[in-house]
């Protein structure tokens, strides 16, 4: 063989390889990837002492076709709520309690896309995007560690090595792997309800406007969690709700903690 003919075949396979390295990429792993960092970046936004809510906006539409891709698969309406939440808040209007729409809605929307993605036939590639939609609901894990474990990371390493193994995981440990991460989401989740009715007992007696704040964040971390302890308890899932919406004045964060533990036995939250 001669070297025209070498170099010919040799363009060949590299062409080749070019070919089937496109065919394995994901496509939608950069619009997750872009998805979980705009959310980030709108937590981070929202919480500056005068926010640009046109900006917060522009970072919204990058996440908005994965919240109207799981508004048209699960029948929800959080692309509209959020739009009418920014518009409410860039008028000023109840600004902290409807941005938690916005904030919380997103991390909804995210928790279910993970879930979602715990179904999909291509482990390998479904894992991958599990991992990335991660990112977005990072910091809350941050904070529940900061308030519930003097800042160990019990609830990031806990769910770094889930999402370390689902990657690794093979069939036989797939299901292991699947679990701890519902695990350990569920868990934050679960203390991040506990955490905001803690805040509301605190201020109860004192600043009413921030309680219709923190309420506003535990129903809707509420939802995260809500399904997987109505199906354990729907009498537990109704008593719990029955809480978040009654008087701040009946409130009790020890017993709600002992409803969410049982409505998500066997987890214990701390």
């Amino acid at each position: 063989m001669n070297i025209k003919t070498w170099f010919c075949v040799g363009f060949l396979v590299v062409g080749l390889m070019g070919c089937s390295t496109k065919k394995t990429a994901d496509p939608e792993l950069p619009g997750i990837e872009a998805y979980a960092k705009a959310e980030v970046t709108i937590e981070r936004m929202r919480k500056e002492a005068e926010p640009d809510w046109n900006a917060v906006k522009a970072q919204y539409e990058i996440t908005s076709p994965i919240v109207k891709k799981y508004d048209a698969k699960l029948g929800m309406q959080y692309d509209s709520e959020i739009r009418q939440a920014l518009s409410k808040c860039a008028a000023g209007e109840k600004v902290k309690v409807n941005q938690q729409t916005l904030a919380k809605g997103l991390q909804h929307v995210t928790v279910l896309a993970i879930r979602d993605e715990l179904d999909g036939k291509d482990k390998a590639v479904s894992a991958k995007r599990i991992k990335a939609y991660f990112e977005g609901i990072r910091p809350s894990f941050v904070r529940r560690d900061k308030d519930f474990f003097a800042e160990d990371k019990t609830l990031q390493t806990a769910a770094d090595a889930a999402l370390e193994r689902l990657v690794k995981a093979d069939s036989a440990d797939y299901l292991t792997a699947r679990r701890e991460i519902e695990d350990v989401i569920a868990r934050t989740y679960a203390l991040c309800v506990l955490f905001e009715i803690m805040e509301v007992e605190n201020l109860r007696d004192s600043d009413l406007a921030e309680c219709d704040v923190k309420r506003a964040e535990a129903a809707i971390f509420y939802r995260i969690i809500e399904p997987r302890i109505k199906k354990r308890s729907p009498k537990t899932a109704e008593k719990i709700s029955n809480m978040l919406s009654g008087n701040y004045a009946t409130m009790n964060s020890a017993a709600l903690e002992k409803d969410l533990e049982a409505g998500l036995t066997p987890i214990s939250l701390r």
